[in-house]
């Protein structure tokens, strides 16, 4: 196997390694275009950069779906609590009290964990049950959170209270959305849907800005009813002036959740384990369906998918994200390459095979 630039690549069957968010729409554009690739990874989470609309049906396309589970939880957990926490904290850099009475109770009747409640007993909403969801929820519930999953397609036998009811979902302490951006999510937090929130409800999102109406939280936000810690927004970075920016109810980052220790070449594991499973020939039956993606989640609760928008491009008359039973995925994301890890249904891996198990050939590896 051999790495070159994109510009050097074969005509044909090359395997191209993208980092979409590194490149202008044209310029993806322009690399995409460049060869017949067999198959393209993204380095990214998510997969909202391509149109699937135009993607050829035998060019796999996979995202790196799993590395940045880890410090994107890790985000979200600290957002949560430093929002539980944010009128101070119960420790003191030095400690200035007064020496007590002698008959004076060891802790003061007015002691308390500084204003939060904390996560014991706290309704927190994960709404999106992928390695980011699946991970926060467990976390939040070894903390004594009430974990609540929004979900297309709750799931019997979970551990987890689940809905795909917005409202039921909105009806929480906190909500952190960690979907993936499509046609069935766009705006699914849109204004009516904020606008019935519970008062003081928390939002965290470390997913896709366009998930959330950013007008209607801006807001709400303003009003005092909602507070919001965001690390995606539309634009990024927002303009000078922006309200977001100069709110007391809200918190911004600079699209860094994603980061840890190890993030930087974190994708590499999952592009590695992707190349086995192609390069497997047993890997359709061996494969751990736990490791598989949750295809099931790719679009809003009660919304029939998958399907990709263009990006930037508002979707006309989608369906409103309230309550219909939900839906099958469609047959084609349950086809046999729906197990390659990673996969974006409904692309095929059968010619992306081929070409991984020809570079593993004598003389070609």
């Amino acid at each position: 196997m051999e790495l070159r630039p994109w510009q050097e690549a074969p005509e044909r069957d090359g395997v191209l390694l993208m980092a979409p968010h590194e490149l202008a729409a044209g310029r993806r554009a322009e690399v995409l275009r460049s060869a017949r690739w067999s198959w393209v990874h993204l380095t990214s989470a998510g997969a909202d950069f391509i149109d699937l609309a135009e993607w050829p049906a035998d060019t796999l396309l996979t995202r790196s779906w799993r590395c940045y589970a880890a410090p994107l939880a890790e985000y979200a957990l600290h957002a949560v609590l430093t929002h539980e926490w944010r009128r101070g904290t119960p420790w003191q850099e030095r400690d200035t009290r007064s020496a007590p009475a002698p008959d004076a109770p060891p802790v003061p009747a007015g002691a308390s964990t500084g204003g939060g409640t904390g996560l014991w007993g706290a309704e927190v909403t994960v709404a999106g049950w992928g390695a980011v969801g699946q991970r926060l929820a467990t976390v939040l519930d070894a903390l004594g959170a009430r974990v609540t999953v929004l979900r297309r397609s709750p799931e019997p036998g979970s551990p987890f209270r689940q809905t795909s009811d917005l409202g039921r979902a909105l009806d929480a302490d906190h909500l952190v959305v960690a979907l993936p951006l499509t046609a069935g999510t766009r705006h699914l937090f849109d204004r009516a849907a904020l606008g019935g929130a519970r008062p003081g409800l928390h939002l965290v999102n470390v997913s896709r800005a366009a998930i959330v109406d950013q007008d209607a939280l801006t807001e709400l936000c303003a009003a005092g009813r909602l507070f919001a810690t965001l690390d995606v927004t539309d634009p990024e970075p927002l303009p000078t002036g922006h309200p977001l920016r100069s709110l007391p109810t809200v918190r911004l980052s600079p699209h860094v959740a994603w980061r840890s220790r190890a993030s930087d070449a974190a994708f590499a594991d999952d592009f590695a384990r992707i190349w086995a499973t192609l390069a497997d020939p047993d890997s359709s039956a061996d494969l751990d369906s736990s490791d598989a993606p949750d295809i099931s989640d790719a679009s809003a609760p009660g919304v029939p998918g998958p399907a990709v928008p263009t990006p930037g491009v508002p979707t006309p008359g989608a369906p409103a994200p309230a309550v219909p039973a939900p839906s099958a995925p469609a047959p084609a994301a349950r086809a046999l390459d729906a197990v390659i890890p990673g996969v974006v249904p409904p692309t095929s891996g059968r010619r992306a095979r081929a070409a991984v198990r020809a570079l593993l050939t004598p003389g070609r590896s």
